[in-house]
């Protein structure tokens, strides 16, 4: 069976056999997160450059068939089947959930991947990461980062503003039934970012790990922009007329936590849009998207445009 066909579910025997496979072993790319937003614009793009991808999940019903990609259900949690899941790898993307606690588990899986002898580690961590942030995701962002820096692993670490495709839960809901985009930022600025500018970019480290070794990179949108704007530019792509009313922190909080969002995640998410609201470093742009990739970043016209469906 060739490569092209092993874009399948495996269970546990069948990872054995998977990891003991000759054919999977060739400067494999093992990439976590494989099926969310970034990583599976990653996985897509792995597989169109002819890459051998493991594409690590947990949902089998959110995996597809791809050339070269073998996906493999794996819990990263569970120390016996992240080894395996693991074995062989050459080349590794880390991406999980922002739950509380994922450090621990970004942790174990950087000691794991030392111990298999896995030779360069992409982490995809986030803008503002640092052990005096206010919110716990940045800490713990930078935790797994000091953790992997410790290491003898080579790494990249990439370091993302805001995600634009975030506005297609809570945002694109109340647009489609009110027409109103609501958020506690207030005037703030920020250059969003296109999450399929972050997997080409983490696509382009994976493919030419011997130029990024050691390299940390913000990555922003190519401007700061404010829900004014992009209240505009959706209201440009789908026909209707979309407004932006700005809200406190606290009205915010009552709304996550009526979305049944835990408490802990709200306190993250607000303390970042704290600093949103501020102003001053989280406007500015980084250069890295367009260095990396020889193009400009996509803008939220070209988000509104590809999204529209979204918010009608």
């Amino acid at each position: 069976m060739s490569r092209q066909e092993r874009s399948v579910d495996w269970d546990e025997d069948s990872l054995l056999e998977v990891a003991a496979d000759p054919r999977e072993t060739a400067a494999l790319v093992t990439v976590t997160g494989s099926t969310g937003t970034i990583g599976s614009e990653l996985v897509r793009l792995l597989s169109a450059a002819g890459v051998g991808t493991r594409a690590l999940h947990r949902d089998v019903r959110k995996t597809r068939a791809l050339p070269n990609v073998t996906w493999v259900h794996a819990d990263l949690d569970d120390a016996r089947r992240l080894r395996v899941a693991l074995d062989s790898t050459d080349r590794l993307f880390l991406l999980t959930g922002n739950e509380p606690d994922f450090a621990r588990t970004q942790i174990g899986v950087v000691r794991a991947a030392e111990e298999l002898g896995v030779k360069h580690i992409v982490k995809l961590s986030a803008l503002g990461a640092s052990d005096h942030s206010t919110s716990t995701i940045a800490r713990e962002h930078w935790a797994v980062e000091q953790a992997l820096l410790s290491t003898r692993l080579q790494w990249t670490i990439l370091r993302p503003h805001a995600f634009m495709q975030n506005w297609l839960g809570d945002v694109a809901e109340s647009v489609r039934a009110e027409g109103v985009i609501y958020a506690p930022i207030g005037d703030g600025r920020v250059p969003f970012i296109d999450t399929r500018d972050i997997a080409a970019v983490a696509a382009e480290v994976l493919l030419h790990v011997e130029a990024h070794v050691g390299k940390k990179y913000v990555l922003t949108g190519g401007e700061a922009v404010g829900y004014v704007d992009l209240a505009g530019a959706l209201s440009e792509a789908t026909g209707r007329t979309i407004t932006y009313r700005p809200i406190t922190l606290e009205e915010a909080r009552a709304r996550l936590a009526e979305r049944g969002v835990a408490a802990a995640a709200i306190d993250a998410m607000l303390a970042i849009a704290a600093y949103q609201r501020a102003g001053g470093p989280t406007a500015t742009i980084s250069p890295s998207v367009e260095r990396l990739l020889g193009r400009r970043p996509r803008t939220i016209r070209d988000f509104a445009h590809d999204y529209a469906s979204h918010f009608v």
